[in-house]
């Protein structure tokens, strides 16, 4: 009888950083693609004190996939290869392991953030599906809040919505994010007359 002999891939994660000037490139690289990485790698990096200023998802075509993060600590502080590490250690967990943000944020003291309102009045949001463009865009000014990013990839990911790329100005105190948006089942935009009303509920109930 032949014997079947079935291998097993392990996960990869991959984790390397390139100094900046003012800012630091992040490198991730994931043996499979999935809903939320930005959520995830958004919630580790506010636990640790970073924002995201940028973030591209790039998918190979063996199914890895490789993320790009511009970031920046709150503090001025460097990338040291400890941090680094125990970045890649919360990851893992959060990738591979079953642990939920949730739980991350509860061990780490950061639970609040999970149902933290902001109340920025003067906030704008911004959804339209060009007809340029395979995907949804969102604009979104307001005042500049640590961990706002978290919250808004928390409402995208339970939503099903997955992040094309993003992009952080700041200026004066406020910031505009944009995102590049499609739907995880399908690929697609988001759909104007059912999506988009869910979306904007969902961020204008913390914003």
């Amino acid at each position: 009888m032949a014997q079947v002999i079935q291998e097993i891939k392990k996960p990869i994660l991959h984790i390397s950083c390139v100094p900046r000037k003012d800012t630091t490139l992040l490198k991730i690289s994931l043996s499979q693609d999935d809903l939320g990485i930005l959520y995830r790698v958004t919630s580790v990096l506010f636990n640790h004190r970073w924002d995201i200023l940028e973030a591209v998802a790039e998918t190979a075509s063996d199914g890895h996939v490789q993320d790009l993060f511009v970031i920046r600590s709150w503090d001025g502080a460097e990338m040291t290869e400890s941090l680094l590490s125990q970045i890649r250690s919360d990851l893992y967990a959060l990738f591979y392991e079953g642990k939920s943000v949730a739980m991350y944020l509860r061990e780490n003291a950061k639970e609040e953030i999970l149902v933290r309102k902001i109340g920025d009045s003067e906030a704008s949001l911004k959804l339209y599906n060009p007809i340029s463009s395979d995907f949804t865009v969102m604009d979104l000014r307001m005042k500049d809040t640590p961990g706002i990013l978290f919250q808004i990839t928390e409402a995208l990911y339970h939503l099903g919505i997955d992040i094309i790329s993003f992009t952080a100005n700041s200026f004066d105190g406020k910031i505009r994010d944009s995102f590049l948006l499609r739907t995880s089942l399908t690929g697609e935009k988001l759909d104007e007359k059912l999506m988009f009303p869910m979306l904007r509920a969902k961020l204008e109930s913390f914003l």
